[in-house]
């Protein structure tokens, strides 16, 4: 959505997917003179009317998140980021930006990340499809004469987010934010406009050909902690200070157990602690984004403690707005 509001806000022509022309967000694309086309990464038809006099693929969709059946994620990610691949090289796309993610390092314990970490995968279905994604936009784009660029995010926040920042408001107001090790390991995150950024420049730079970029606020810098961001949020949206905590091996154990009570339930919502969401949280990791300043000028406008501030101020006044 962002992507689509910041080049429409440059004149720039831009297509969109859309499964539903009537929700909310695709009348606002459409308010803004985004071609709708409707339909879904499986409709080959629609990609091919998407892609139809292009010079220039953002490929975004994916599902995203640590809960649902494995077959979805293949579906979206891996079979889906192939069939967009195919369709825009049927019709002459020159560019194809791929967005791919962080998870594709494999979730290391400790280190400062930089493109040149090998990929791996983690288990995870979302990690690993996405490390297949990135290789299909790769090497099937290569093989249809596609220039290819692929950015890494960790997690991005910023409007329209609808996993990171609503989860933990909701998991802060109602005392179930959980600090393992007393929430001091550095959580990565990317405005998501920060995001748009790299991608626009590695639409049109020609050394960004082949090449992947992680994409962070801080660029060589250390993030803010979970306490530091679970506080901040928390005292935006004027829910309890997180306090809880408990140590990894206690935490993981738990979001084990409820992980699988959840599976066993065929709940239709993720639980509220997850292996997966333990991880995250406690990583000592840094992903790096000085490459992506090198090459493609980005240039961070605001660093994530004072973006989170800024995005859970906002979401409370959308809160009282729409209660209003």
């Amino acid at each position: 959505m962002r992507l689509c509001e910041i080049l429409r806000s440059a004149s720039v022509p831009v297509a969109a997917l859309v499964r539903d022309p009537e929700r909310g967000e695709a009348r606002h694309l459409a308010s803004l003179g985004v071609e709708l086309i409707l339909g879904d990464l499986g409709n080959e038809p629609a990609l091919a009317s998407l892609m139809s006099g292009a010079r220039v693929a953002h490929h975004c969709a994916a599902h995203v998140g640590d809960w649902g059946p494995p077959e979805q994620f293949v579906s979206v990610n891996v079979a889906g980021t192939r069939r967009v691949v195919e369709a825009a090289a049927k019709s002459g796309v020159r560019r194809f930006v791929h967005l791919s993610s962080t998870a594709v390092y494999g979730r290391p314990d400790r280190g400062h990340v930089t493109e040149a970490w090998p990929v791996r995968r983690s288990g995870q279905s979302y990690d690993d499809t996405k490390v297949d994604a990135e290789r299909v936009a790769f090497a099937r784009g290569a093989a249809l004469g596609l220039e290819v660029a692929a950015i890494r995010p960790p997690v991005i926040y910023g409007p329209y987010d609808r996993n990171f920042m609503p989860r933990a408001v909701d998991a802060l107001r109602q005392g179930k934010f959980l600090l393992i090790d007393g929430g001091k390991a550095p959580l990565n995150l990317v405005w998501v406009d920060h995001v748009v950024d790299v991608m626009i420049a590695a639409s049109s730079e020609p050394a960004a050909v082949g090449e992947v970029f992680n994409v962070m606020d801080e660029v060589g810098g250390r993030p803010p902690t979970v306490r530091e961001v679970a506080t901040a949020i928390a005292e935006a949206v004027g829910a309890p200070l997180p306090t809880r905590s408990l140590p990894f091996a206690l935490a993981f154990a738990a979001g084990t157990l409820v992980h699988q009570a959840f599976v066993v339930a065929k709940a239709n919502k993720p639980p509220p602690v997850t292996p997966f969401s333990v991880v995250i949280l406690t990583r000592d990791v840094v992903y790096d984004a000085s490459k992506a300043a090198q090459m493609l000028g980005f240039s961070p406008r605001q660093h994530s403690l004072e973006g989170v501030r800024r995005e859970a101020d906002a979401y409370a006044r959308r809160e009282r707005g729409a209660r209003a």
